[in-house]
């Protein structure tokens, strides 16, 4: 069965300046690739195909009447935050379109058998996944990096390979000032 998310993807330039922003101590964990870098709006998970269609009508709905915005990265943090990090990222900033069409998603997507309750959402970009046995330092320092525009969310269909996961966009919805 298909792995699906809804999510963000920053321009090129900008996911590049992102991964060269992490400090050394992160670098020697699996740097996610350019290409992958994202922001996870919703996790789905599992989905049978015949659920494809709703699932989509659903992300096309959650983005309805929402206007393009700025996404801004502030922060180098790990997740999660009271437990071993599993991951490095940029925490962003919070405008309210992105809240909104995230809380909408929850709204509409919740409810499928499998998906989990709990609402806390940290906007922000994965950039490096820690290697298990490795050390991996807290972050949480300030980030200078350029904001960048949103104007679509993607959904996303993730398969899980040795090598690193694959994504593969289902559905791409814009957002329409």
């Amino acid at each position: 069965m298909p792995r699906l998310f809804v999510a963000i993807y920053p321009p090129p330039q900008a996911a590049e300046a992102l991964l060269a922003a992490l400090p050394e101590a992160a670098r020697a964990h699996r740097l996610v690739p350019a290409d992958q870098v994202h922001l996870t709006l919703f996790f789905i998970g599992d989905a049978h195909p015949r659920e494809l269609a709703g699932i989509r009508e659903s992300v096309q709905r959650s983005a309805a009447g929402l206007p393009p915005f700025t996404l801004a990265p502030e922060r180098l943090i790990t997740l999660p935050d009271r437990h071993e990090p599993r991951l490095y990222a940029a925490q962003t900033d919070q405008p309210a379109p992105l809240m909104e069409v995230q809380r909408r998603l929850v709204q509409r997507l919740v409810r499928r058998p499998g998906t989990s309750k709990d609402n806390r959402f940290t906007p922000h970009l994965t950039l490096a996944r820690v290697r298990e046995g490795q050390p991996a330092p807290r972050l949480d320092l300030p980030l200078v990096a350029p904001a960048f525009p949103v104007s679509e969310i993607v959904l996303i269909e993730s398969t899980l390979r040795p090598s690193g996961p694959l994504h593969q966009p289902l559905h791409t919805v814009a957002l329409i000032p």
